[in-house]
């Protein structure tokens, strides 16, 4: 082949050797991204199954902890009745007041 004349004939030679070179540099790499995605998708799924498994281990520990909580408030209903009483009726009071002030604070649309 001849070697190009005009610079028209020049830039298309050189941007299809360019092409060339990109696309063979593709082709040479792709295992090695092949390789890196497949490393990447392993690690997403062990840390997704980090996550399940810490997320079913919280949910765990939050059951026992409720079942505590609640058999403690039942013990502490059965020793002393009137004195639960009073403390609910103090907590409900508590909460309606600080509805109260929330519903007042609000302007009126």
């Amino acid at each position: 082949m001849t070697d190009p004349q005009n610079p028209q004939d020049k830039m298309a030679a050189a941007g299809a050797g360019a092409a060339g070179g990109v696309h063979s540099a593709a082709h040479d790499t792709q295992p090695a991204f092949e390789r890196l995605a497949d490393r990447l998708s392993d690690s997403i799924s062990d840390m997704a199954h980090h996550g399940r498994d810490a997320a079913v281990e919280a949910e765990k520990l939050l059951e026992q902890k409720t079942r505590k909580i609640a058999a403690t408030a039942e013990h502490q209903i059965h020793c002393a009745p009137f004195k639960s009483i009073l403390i609910a009726a103090g907590a409900g009071a508590a909460v309606a007041t600080l509805v109260s002030w929330l519903i007042r604070s609000r302007p009126h649309q």
